[in-house]
């Protein structure tokens, strides 16, 4: 992997950070003039073009951290870097696109009222509550990833085995 490369993948990874903060500024500022409005789901309304383009930031985000990820996970083995890796692709979607979604479920009415709470505030609490359970449970399983010790010995010889690949890509350097 070239350094260009390297550097792309990270700027890939960085744009969903810095395009849903612009994103959400706007969106503020389009607020504070009436013209954003969730419920607006006509062609011409700015929530409709606005919310489906984080989504897709979302998803274009994770590729990058996928192809690094497929790059050192052989160097990383003896880390167990695939559940600690599951574990930020699934904190990820569940705090994002299940938001989106059942966002837009209860702007669509789908998800039914009950008095005193409109579709759209029930929609909320569901996912705030959703949320709370699932990042719970995330924070339970990512604790023990974490916390896992790791044999020495093991680790002693694949650092031998790293530090032969590291000579060996530093003198031939490759395109993914």
């Amino acid at each position: 992997m070239s350094r260009r490369m390297l550097f792309m993948l990270k700027l890939g990874a960085l744009q969903y950070a810095i395009l849903k903060t612009v994103l959400s500024v706007l969106s503020i500022i389009l607020w504070t003039n009436g013209n954003f409005d969730l419920s607006d789901l006509e062609i011409t309304g700015t929530a409709i073009w606005i919310n489906p383009f984080i989504g897709v930031l979302t998803i274009t985000s994770l590729w990058p951290v996928g192809i690094t990820f497929m790059n050192t996970k052989g160097l990383l083995r003896h880390l167990r870097m695939v559940p600690k890796y599951a574990m930020y692709q699934l904190v990820l979607v569940l705090s994002q696109l299940q938001t989106s979604i059942i966002n837009i479920l209860a702007l669509d009415g789908t998800i039914a009222c009950s008095p005193p709470f409109s579709s759209q505030a029930r929609g909320s609490m569901l996912s705030q509550q959703m949320m709370i359970m699932e990042m719970f449970i995330i924070t339970l399983v990512t604790r023990c990833l974490y916390r896992r010790t790791y044999d020495s010995s093991s680790e002693e010889q694949v650092n031998t085995h790293n530090g032969n690949v590291a000579l060996k890509a530093a003198s031939e350097e490759h395109d993914v």
